[in-house]
């Protein structure tokens, strides 16, 4: 598309233009570290034990963790069989999607059980 007006010329930047620009840059930046300081919360970010959800007692062994979490993956990987047997299309595919996923975590745990406990044939 052609411009029918051109630009006006841009007037030429002088020593003292310059430097009162860079002032107001700076200023505004500063400005700018006030506000982030204010709004946002302490450099020091929170433990990701104060974040959780679920906390799990210090008590509880390895073998009895990664048992449960095999019980839970596999809760959810019928959970979300199930409710992608009752969709169409995208909403379906996404579903399923999830269900892989908790599939492929599944078999990496009852792997590490296995390791845990070998089988004995």
């Amino acid at each position: 598309m052609d411009k029918i007006t051109p630009d006006p010329p841009m007037p030429p930047v002088t020593p003292s233009m310059d430097n009162a620009f860079t002032r107001d840059l700076l200023k505004d930046r500063a400005a700018l570290y006030r506000a982030l300081d204010h709004y946002l919360p302490d450099a020091n970010p929170t433990s990701p034990d104060a974040m959780r959800f679920y906390n799990v007692s210090k008590d509880v062994s390895i073998e009895d963790t990664l048992l449960y979490t095999d019980d839970l993956l596999r809760w959810a990987s019928v959970t979300a069989y199930e409710c992608g047997e009752h969709f169409k299309g995208t909403e379906r595919a996404m579903v399923f999607a999830v269900w892989h996923l908790l599939e492929i975590a599944k078999a990496m745990v009852d792997q590490s059980i296995e390791h845990m406990w070998p089988r004995t044939h």
